[in-house]
């Protein structure tokens, strides 16, 4: 699973170039032109099962802020932050001393989308993000690290065009895969590859304001 999913992603970026070239239709924009687009979302991910992320947490929904920055007809960077909260379930290494637990992420990546037919795009993202799962409150917090690699594909449809002359409305959805990593987590060796290895998927959707 985990390797289909990583082939599929760099397939995609591998490909992507050409695949722009031949499906572009005539653009508003010059290419080149920078542009900037923030966005919301909302997420759902599952933990892999067999994993401490996975066993511990039954996670609820989770709102994703988005910035994007790039120039027309070229591959772009981006900014998010994203925040999940999540109930404890029966375990055995938290002892049952935490009830509140938030995991705010913040991470970087680069994203790339090509026009399939009028008002619709593909888009994949490649990304690498800190995810911390934060138990209770201060001064008496418990928090892990986790890394988060990962990659995206989404599709992006324009709902309305040069709203108020400013920006382009466009709804997104699709979903991503993570291989998360917590490393720095201090552990007996029996436990680590269950402690601080996990997958995940997510799937996302909400709205890009992109402005001209």
């Amino acid at each position: 699973m985990i390797r289909r999913s990583l082939f599929a992603s760099l397939l995609f970026w591998a490909v992507l170039p050409g695949f722009s070239q031949e499906m572009k239709e005539e653009e508003r924009l010059p290419k080149g032109q920078f542009t900037f687009a923030p966005g919301a979302a909302l997420g759902y991910r599952a933990f892999e099962k067999g994993t401490f992320l996975g066993d511990t947490y039954a996670v609820g929904l989770s709102y994703r802020l988005t910035l994007d920055f790039g120039f027309q007809g070229y591959p772009g960077v981006g900014l998010y932050f994203d925040k999940q909260e999540a109930r404890i379930q029966n375990n055995r290494f938290l002892g049952g001393f935490f009830i509140e637990v938030r995991m705010p992420e913040t991470g970087i990546y680069l994203y790339h989308q090509v026009p399939l037919v009028k008002n619709l795009d593909l888009r994949g993202e490649l990304g690498y993000g800190q995810l911390q799962v934060i138990h209770g409150l201060s001064p008496s917090r418990f928090i892990l690290d986790y890394g988060n690699y990962s990659g995206r594909l989404a599709f992006q449809y324009t709902v309305a065009k040069e709203v108020k002359g400013v920006f382009d409305l466009k709804l997104v959805f699709g979903g991503n895969y993570s291989l998360l990593n917590g490393n720095k987590i201090v552990i007996n060796p029996s436990d680590r590859s269950y402690m601080q290895r996990a997958n995940a998927v997510q799937g996302i959707f909400g709205i890009h304001l992109l402005y001209l």
